[in-house]
């Protein structure tokens, strides 16, 4: 099986860790399908973050650049990783007013996971003056009554 992504991992011991943030953000919007930041600890028990990133191969050139010019890493490795996806159904529910995106994940035809948009629960809790943990309650109620 071919790999169709690539992982990139730098370890970084040296950064104003106020730039992780802002490093992450700026990989996704360049495109990487994903970034995180992982804590670990270097030789002479030093702590560091390593920093990973899921992208297609033919990004690899642009996020150098972005990794080269955010960090304080001289150097990166990068290999191929393959992966397995469910498929994916997006759809919309709107509760007093507020649209909430919902997400259904699909493996083999069938359904294994339903995830709720958390920045529209957030915008939601914030309009409707309702904590977000009792909107997030009152929309799965919602959704159980549809299926």
């Amino acid at each position: 099986m071919e790999a169709d992504l690539i992982q990139i991992e730098a370890n970084i011991d040296n950064m104003n860790p106020e730039f992780y943030g802002p490093l992450l953000d700026t990989l996704l919007e360049a495109g990487a399908n994903d970034a995180w930041l992982t804590p670990i600890i270097m030789k002479k028990g030093r702590p560091a973050i390593l920093l990973s990133i899921l992208t297609a191969q033919n990004q690899l050139t642009k996020l150098s650049d972005i990794i080269f010019q955010n960090t304080t890493t001289i150097g990166f490795r990068y290999f191929p990783v393959q992966r397995e996806i469910c498929d994916r159904q997006f759809s919309e529910l709107t509760y007093e007013g507020q649209q909430i995106h919902v997400k259904r994940a699909y493996y083999k035809g069938r359904l294994v996971n339903t995830s709720l948009e958390y920045e529209d629960l957030y915008k939601a809790s914030k309009a409707l003056q309702i904590p977000l943990k009792e909107l997030q309650q009152r929309i799965w109620q919602v959704l159980k009554q549809d299926l």
